[in-house]
C-alpha cells in the first residue's frame, strides 16, 4: 500500500474513516498546542523583560551580580526551551515523524539549564552524578543520530 505523507498528517492514509477522522482531531490539538506555546513564549519574554528591570531598577551595581546573573541566565534559557520546544510541535506536524536531533537538542538545553540554575550547596553528590549522566547520555546520542545522519546523506 502506497503512503502518502502530507502536511498535518499524522498517519499513513487509511480508507478507515474512523482513523482519517481521529488523525483530523490529533492534528488540532497538536495546532492548539502550537498556538498555546506561542502564548507562553509570550508570557515568558515579559517574565524575563520584568526580571531585567526589577534587577536593574533597584540597583545597577548589584544587578549583576553571579546570582542574579544565574537567575537571568535560566530565565533567558527557560524561553530557549520553549521556543525548541514549540519547533518540536511544529515539526511534528510538518515532517509525519519527531524530529528527533531536535529533540535531543531540547533536552540538551533543558538538562544544561538545570545544570546552570543548580544550587550546588543544597544538592547531593549523587543529584550531580545523575545530572553529568543525563547530559553524557543525551550528548552521546544526539553525536550517534548526527553522524548516522551525516553518513546516509553524502
Amino acid at each position: 500500500m502506497e503512503e502518502h505523507h502530507t502536511e498535518g498528517s499524522l498517519v499513513q492514509n487509511t480508507p478507515d474513516p474512523l482513523i482519517r477522522n481521529l488523525n483530523r482531531v490529533v492534528v488540532y490539538c497538536v495546532k492548539i498546542l502550537a498556538v498555546l506555546m506561542v502564548v507562553v513564549i509570550f508570557l515568558a519574554m515579559l517574565d524575563v523583560l520584568a526580571h531585567l528591570y526589577r534587577q536593574v531598577s533597584t540597583s545597577f551595581s548589584s544587578a549583576f551580580s553571579v546570582e542574579n546573573l544565574i537567575a537571568i541566565l535560566g530565565s533567558f534559557l527557560a524561553v530557549l526551551i520553549a521556543i525548541e520546544i514549540f519547533l518540536n510541535i511544529v515539526f511534528y506536524l510538518k515532517r509525519d515523524a519527531i524530529h528527533v536531533p531536535l529533540v535531543l537538542a531540547t533536552a540538551l538545553t533543558a538538562a544544561s539549564r538545570k545544570v546552570i540554575i543548580l544550587d550546588y550547596a543544597l544538592v547531593s553528590p549523587f543529584t550531580i552524578f545523575a545530572l553529568a549522566s543525563i547530559i553524557f547520555a543525551l550528548g552521546v546520542s544526539y553525536w550517534l543520530i548526527a553522524k548516522m545522519s551525516n553518513t546516509s546523506n553524502p
